[in-house]
């Protein structure tokens, strides 16, 4: 028979449970639905792609979002 034990821990404290219980906003403000996506296609030069993909490694940010940004900018703001 195994002679292993099993310690049982104390009982955990629940006070920042409780305390997130009694001060919470009964009523949250529903989170807007997020924007459809649409995909795009285009025809760009091997040095421009590269040039995207440069940039996207320095800044550590996926060309994806570095371009989509960058539309948004013009296009929106």
């Amino acid at each position: 028979m195994a002679t292993k034990k099993v310690k049982i821990g104390t009982k955990p404290n629940n006070s920042e449970v409780e305390e997130w219980v009694a001060t919470r906003s009964k009523q949250q403000p529903p989170e807007p639905a997020p924007e459809k996506m649409r995909r795009l296609t285009l025809d760009i030069s091997e040095s421009l792609h590269r040039a995207i993909k440069m940039k996207s490694v320095e800044e550590g940010v996926p060309m994806a979002n570095l371009l989509r940004d960058l539309l948004q900018e013009h296009f929106v703001n």
